[in-house]
């Protein structure tokens, strides 16, 4: 069990509190009009939440990243478009803050961590996202330029970002560009509809002879691939833990439903039947809470991406299996009102199963933890 510290019972606290007022009563609304939500976005930011885990330097607080996980949990129990926003944002301050030049650093994470601004990385092209060896996507070398071509699909936050960190091939090996909106040669070619997360904004990004100056490379040239690598697996705890603030949604709605729905006269939470489902759901939620806030604490303690891979691969994997399993759950004790968007369990349900593809699928997830074991 983990021992939690007074500021990270607090940072959940505030958090939970912004949730239940701010976002709850409006979150079917949210997802019915499949907006973008902006305002929520810089609220985040103005409460400190964005830059949870990054430096006070730059306008974070340093609390780490089992607060940061904490944080998308408790927004993803009512409003999980905006916790997987957030999650995707922490990829790029991570990126730029672990391997940013000191006026890269100063110039973007500010405004980013303050809300003011929105950023998101691209890495999945047509071909697929989990090779990143089979990018299509070129930056090649001009004077004091790299002349960027290609295509990326399924990109979070790509339509409304102010930068776009692309991973694209210079030449044998891959790096990282930051890209600024409007950019000549940059289009955002269509906003893809999704299943779930509707109020997020996943979108095509296409590159025609884009111009990025060389000095917006992040890190070295040819060492894109590796900073991916470690981006996405200090990412997957909280991927996991959007899916885990969904099942708590549920659980918390099928739970409430059961106390008050009578049967012959008494709440349906007296049938042993029910009963034993809520046991399970309530099972699974605990389990996986542990498993998710695992590698997320090992980072705090100093351990490197390298070390937690298969921690966090099961972290991503769990979170998508305690989504989907709890949410049907739900569904079967709210009978048919289980089915009517008005009981948001087909809002939470759709979310869940956006978690799956999410920085790599199951069977990725499981592949990554396989290749530890049998080593």
């Amino acid at each position: 069990m983990f021992e939690f510290t007074k500021e990270q019972e607090m940072i959940r606290a505030m958090v939970r509190e912004f949730a239940d007022t701010e976002l709850a009563p409006k979150a079917l609304e949210f997802d019915r009009k499949g907006e973008f939500p902006l305002e929520q976005v810089r609220k985040l930011g103005a409460l400190g939440i964005i830059g949870i885990a990054s430096s006070r330097e730059y306008g974070g607080s340093k609390a780490g990243h089992l607060p940061a996980v904490i944080a998308v949990e408790e927004i993803a129990r009512v409003y999980p478009s905006l916790a997987f926003i957030l999650e995707v944002e922490q990829a790029p301050l991570y990126m730029i803050e672990t391997w940013g030049t000191p006026d890269q650093k100063q110039a973007w994470l500010p405004p980013l961590i303050r809300g003011e601004r929105i950023a998101a990385v691209a890495a999945t092209e047509p071909t697929g996202g989990s090779d990143l060896s089979t990018l299509n996507t070129t930056a090649v070398a001009n004077g004091d330029d790299y002349l960027l071509n290609g295509r990326k699909v399924y990109i979070t936050n790509g339509g409304v970002g102010d930068w776009v960190l692309v991973l694209a091939r210079t030449g044998e090996r891959a790096s990282i560009l930051a890209l600024e909106k409007g950019a000549p040669g940059f289009v955002v070619s269509r906003r893809q509809e999704m299943m779930g997360f509707r109020s997020g904004d996943v979108c095509e990004l296409g590159f025609s002879n884009c111009r990025v100056p060389k000095t917006n490379l992040i890190g070295k040239e040819g060492g894109g691939q590796a900073i991916a690598m470690a981006t996405f697996t200090v990412s997957r705890a909280a991927v996991g833990a959007v899916g885990l603030g969904i099942a708590r949604g549920a659980f918390e709605i099928a739970l409430k439903y059961a106390k008050e729905r009578t049967l012959y006269g008494k709440p349906i939470a007296n049938l042993q039947a029910i009963q034993f489902m809520l046991v399970d759901m309530d099972t699974e939620i605990d389990a996986a809470r542990w498993l998710i806030y695992h590698p997320a604490a090992c980072l705090d303690r100093g351990m490197a991406p390298r070390d937690i891979g298969k921690l966090s691969a099961r972290a991503k994997y769990i979170g998508g299996e305690v989504a989907a399993s709890v949410t049907m759950k739900a569904v079967q004790i709210l009978g048919g009102y289980g089915v009517s968007p008005e009981y948001h369990l087909t809002r939470l349900l759709a979310d869940a199963v956006e978690i799956f593809p999410a920085t790599g699928t199951p069977q990725i997830m499981k592949f990554i933890q396989a290749l530890e074991i049998v080593k």
